[in-house]
């Protein structure tokens, strides 16, 4: 496609760049895209030929990034990130100038005194009024020290008067040579060069009133660069997501890699691209009030705007973000920090501690009635002789035969909605050894799984088979459905890693519209939890019914050797629970219409 195709103005005119990032490659994107629709970038220009230029060098950016996240979606180690040429946060800038100041101070006050080192037998004889400097040793002599101190005096109250006025003149020479071992693009005329200008105004007024303080003879210790304060939080998340490369090492699944880029741009965006090392609790403790204010179910032209820009609007229409959600968030650095402190790249930070622990985070109250409830007998009724059950019928929005088969799995399996979402033919199948069939959970064919003990295989409740789920299976197979096809194929995708989010969407309305269930607490969810009453009702062991649902459990180490329950085995226990009445008498309808 020409490189015009993706270049768009907004209302002011200014080109921007922007390609549509492929639905599959979406999770894998390098940050800030992860999840986002569209690689975008603005060319900071309104002139076509300049934007086409401009344009061209987005467009190999671009491509490097797809390049990038395919190379993420195999599986396949990837390089560091490459080197992108942008302004460094003003913290590190002025953080980095003092730094500098200080440590050349420091040499010159223990190797400055020129004099000693030149100042030979011979040139002495010649020059006999210069004072004696002691040949070879270190320090700086008594004038030497008279004369630095008048000269940091007067350069102090130039740095002064210049800062007053807001005025980077005065180091513009040490701005640009700042800027350029950056590798950061000089224009003497945009608002980003003038603030970096400050940050190292700034840096020279503290840099030379310390400088004073050890001609006083004050202790002042030279600080570490910013680079002494770990990676960037951009290069902590890229670490985090690659994870360690080595053969079995566990990745964060598509779904965490969503919410992390999340957690991550609302970061950037609250205290900037800053140096792991740099962050306080503090920082931590106000983001985390930041995002408690921060409502749900916000439209997209205010999920766009920054967090800070964000906050400054009227938000009382939404709903408030739940505890828990803002946890999760601060869960998700706390392990982007953890894995970077792993790998030793904070062990040059003196005394550091992990500002997302357990201090960060909020109370959740855990209400009865906020937790998610079973389906009682009536809410099983009501769910089960709706027309999407009895009548064949197939509404917009249900994503056809999942309308009616997600809801029946759901209480007759104990799985996720994601979980179900995902499957494909093959992972309805029957095993070789012992006949029975089940629906296989797992990774397989690019599926997502919430942890590692929901890997499974569920045998199919007999119930099931009355129903005819084998029968709709063996219709997907006659008209020509793979083993990779999705069991769902008019199921409408909108996220890799939400493959039911529209669906959800519909099955919520179904329940408060058409069930006539407002209770909040009962959701798609409450399948689960019903299932799981059902199991304790006929005396199935905890042990079995974390194995059918995959929960981790609190056996201990010795229940995960062998290879915990057989097929047969679970097969048995989960005949031994009694289908609810409300599914008993359903039959699949071949015919169903929409």
């Amino acid at each position: 496609m020409a490189l015009m195709s993706y270049l768009v103005r907004d209302r002011h005119c200014t080109y921007y760049f922007r390609r549509p990032i492929p639905v599959a490659l979406r999770p894998f994107m390098p940050a800030p895209w992860t999840g986002k629709t569209a690689w975008t970038k603005s060319l900071k220009t309104k002139l076509p030929a300049a934007a086409k230029q401009a344009g061209a060098r987005a467009l190999r950016d671009c491509m490097a990034d797809f390049e990038a996240a395919e190379r993420a979606q195999r599986g396949e180690a990837l390089p560091p990130p490459p080197h992108r040429s942008l302004m460094p946060l003003l913290e590190e800038i002025e953080r980095d100038v003092l730094a500098s100041l200080l440590a050349d101070d420091e040499a010159e006050r223990l190797h400055g005194d020129a004099r000693r080192h030149h100042q030979t037998a011979e040139e002495r004889r010649q020059w006999p009024d210069l004072d004696a400097v002691p040949h070879g040793r270190r320090g700086i002599g008594e004038d030497y020290a008279h004369v630095l101190g008048l000269e940091l005096q007067e350069e102090l109250a130039r740095y002064r008067i210049a800062l007053s006025r807001s005025e980077p003149a005065a180091v513009d020479a040490e701005t640009r040579a700042y800027l350029r071992g950056k590798n950061v693009p000089i224009d003497p005329a945009s608002e980003e060069y003038h603030e970096a200008g400050l940050a190292v105004l700034k840096a020279h007024v503290r840099g030379y009133g310390l400088r004073l303080e050890r001609q006083r003879g004050e202790v002042v210790p030279t600080p570490a660069p910013s680079a002494g304060q770990g990676p960037k939080l951009s290069e902590a998340y890229e670490a985090w997501k690659a994870g360690s490369g080595a053969r079995g090492s566990r990745k964060p699944a598509a779904k965490t890699l969503l919410e992390a880029d999340h957690a991550v741009r609302r970061l950037t965006e609250w205290v900037g691209d800053i140096r792991i090392g740099s962050l306080t609790r503090e920082m931590a403790r106000t983001f985390r009030d930041a995002l408690a204010t921060m409502p749900t179910r916000l439209p997209e032209n205010l999920r766009r705007l920054p967090l800070r820009e964000l906050l400054k609007r009227d938000l009382k229409a939404y709903p408030a973000a739940h505890a828990s959600t803002i946890n999760k968030s601060l869960n998700i650095l706390s392990a982007i920090v953890s894995h970077a402190e792993a790998a030793g790249k904070l062990d040059a930070v003196p005394a550091f501690r992990n500002p997302f622990g357990k201090g960060a985070k909020l109370v959740v109250e855990e209400r009865a009635e906020e937790a998610r409830q079973p389906f009682s007998r009536a809410d099983l009724a009501h769910i089960f002789g709706a027309e999407v059950f009895t009548s064949g019928k197939r509404p917009i929005g249900g994503g056809g035969e999942a309308a009616f088969w997600l809801p029946v799995l759901a209480l007759l399996s104990g799985a996720r909605q994601g979980e179900l979402a995902q499957l494909r033919v093959a992972d309805l199948a029957q095993d070789e050894e012992t006949g029975v069939w089940h629906i296989a959970i797992g990774t397989e064919g690019g599926r997502n799984i919430k942890t590692t003990s929901s890997r499974r295989k569920v045998p199919l409740h007999p119930a099931l088979e009355g129903i005819g789920l084998l029968s709709y299976r063996q219709s997907l197979v006659d008209a020509g459905a793979g083993p990779t096809a999705s069991l769902w194929p008019a199921m409408n995708v909108d996220r890799v890693a939400q493959p039911a989010g529209a669906w959800s969407k519909w099955f919520t309305r179904f329940l408060r519209e058409t069930a006539g269930i407002e209770d909040r607490t009962k959701v798609f969810h409450s399948f689960r939890h019903t299932f799981k009453r059902m199991a304790r009702d006929a005396r199935l062991g905890e042990e079995v019914h974390d194995a059918l649902t995959g929960h981790t459990g609190s056996g201990g180490v010795g229940r995960s050797y062998g290879s915990g329950f057989g097929l047969r085995a679970l097969a048995e226990e989960i005949a031994r629970i009694e289908a609810p009445e409300a599914v008993r008498g359903l039959r699949w309808d071949p015919n169903a219409r929409p």
